[in-house]
Parts: C-alpha cells; structure tokens; sequence
C-alpha cells in the first residue's frame, strides 16, 4: 500500500528525486516544456507601452550579431532594450563560442579526409541554420514589441550582469 502523500510523486529509475506528477510548466522529467508557448517575461507587464514603442527598433537590432550593444549605449534606462540586448547578447555569445568550437574541431578532427569534412559541414550548416532562425525570432518579436523568450536561451536572460 503506497502512502497517500506519496501518490502525487512519480519515481523514475535510476532517479534521485521524486517528480511531481503534474507540475505547471514541466514535463514527465522535471524539465522545462518548450512544446508549449514560449513564455513570456513576467516583467513585461511592468513596462508602458510608451518605453516599448520608444525601443521597439533598438530591441529589434539587437539581435544582430555584434549589434547588442547598441540598445545598451543607446537607451540604457529602457527595461524593453535591456532585455533583448540582454538576449542578442547571449546568442552572440553562443555564435562565437560555436566559432571557436568549430575553429578547433576543423584544426583537429576536420583534417580527416571526406568523413571530416562532412561533419564539419553539416554541423556549420545545422548551427547556422539555427542561429539564423533565433535571430529572426528575435528581431521579429524585438519589432513587434513582445517580450518573448528564445527558447532554451531565454532562462539565462536574468544571468547576464548588465
């Protein structure tokens, strides 16, 4: 006989911990469900619309690579920029961390005669790809005057220093 406290739990195998059975934003594992709508800020509420439709075009540049700096230097006050320079900022982080990765990978492995250099080409193709889209996303929703979040890359948001 299972405790009745206990019912509410899921225990998988080979888990430290036990998942409750039906969390509000997570799935069977405990982990965040991006099969959902991406959410978005709870903070967005807070900001007018003025300061949204006042940095709507510096939210939407700062998805461009390199670019993110320039809602920070240009409207540092304005929560709406501060927050897609904060996710630009981000993913231009993860574009040069994959440049590098990639710099290394074809100094090493990418010297292997075909299989080498197919690797290296579909996975330069396959994270272009994606970084193009998040940049789309972004620059659309930054345009748009959303507060969403890139999914995957907007948990940290609230990490970044600035």
């Amino acid at each position: 006989m299972v405790p009745r406290a206990a019912s509410i739990f899921w225990r998988f195998p080979g888990a430290s911990r036990l998942i409750p059975r039906n969390p509000p934003s997570l799935d069977g594992f405990g982990a965040a469900c991006y099969s959902c709508a991406v959410p978005t800020d709870p903070s967005s509420e807070a900001i007018p619309p003025e300061e949204i439709e006042n940095g709507r075009l510096l939210a939407a540049v700062a998805y461009l690579p390199a670019l993110c700096f320039v809602g920070l230097i240009g409207m540092p006050e304005n929560r709406y920029v501060g927050f897609h320079a904060r996710q630009g900022f981000l993913l231009f982080l993860l574009e040069v961390i994959a440049c590098v990765a990639l710099a290394i990978y074809d100094a090493s492995l990418g010297r292997i005669p075909i299989l080498g250099f197919l690797i290296g080409a579909v996975t330069r193709f396959v994270l272009g790809f994606a970084f193009l889209a998040a940049t789309i996303y972004g620059t659309v929703k930054g345009a748009t005057g959303e507060m969403a979040r890139i999914p995957y890359l907007g948990d940290a948001v609230a990490k970044v220093p600035f």
